[in-house]
């Protein structure tokens, strides 16, 4: 005769036997569907500020020799594009024009890594405001190093370059990430 320790024994150990089976063929889809499931992961979204510096943003030309100034992404989030809104004051004499270069480098002596860089926007004439932009990405904390040529200048004239950066045209898309 079976004792009663031994019969619950056995119950106990088929119970588990029928559980363990209908563990195994419960469909997959019974997780998904939130009946027994967990979610894991998510994503992550950060926020930054935008916005680039010139180093030098008023030049005074007496002469027709060429001036530079660097720009600097001062924001937190990569740029693709930059513009400059670039003023040029109206001389006592002389029309004066002017264009903008940009290389990647640091200028030295009038070239950039040999070659005349590459212009930025158009000729830029006395008595005028522009903008022009460039499409070179700047990595957070990158610069872009500009030079400005003049052609004809006379008498004293000054070009204003004021960086502008506009959202989100010119902000690098973000980058999602699932965690």
């Amino acid at each position: 005769m079976r004792s009663t320790n031994q019969y619950r024994g056995s119950r106990t150990a088929a119970l588990a036997a029928v559980l363990l089976v209908g563990l195994g063929v419960v469909p997959p889809i019974a997780s998904a569907a939130g009946i027994s499931g967990r979610a894991t992961g998510g994503s992550s979204v950060t926020v930054g500020t935008w916005g680039a510096t010139a180093s030098v943003t008023s030049m005074v030309f007496t002469t027709s020799t060429d001036q530079t100034s660097t720009v600097t992404n001062s924001g937190s989030i990569a740029l693709v594009a930059q513009s400059y809104s670039v003023t040029v004051s109206t001389p006592p004499s002389g029309t004066p024009t002017f264009k903008v270069f940009q290389c990647a480098v640091a200028w030295r002596a009038t070239r950039c890594s040999g070659r005349t860089g590459t212009q930025v926007g158009g000729t830029l004439v006395a008595n005028s405001t522009t903008t022009i932009t460039s499409t070179t990405t700047l990595a957070s904390g990158a610069a872009a190093y500009l030079q400005v040529e003049p052609t004809g200048v006379l008498t004293s004239t000054t070009v204003t370059l004021s960086p502008r950066v506009t959202s989100p045209t010119q902000l690098r898309a973000a980058v999602t990430t699932n965690q």
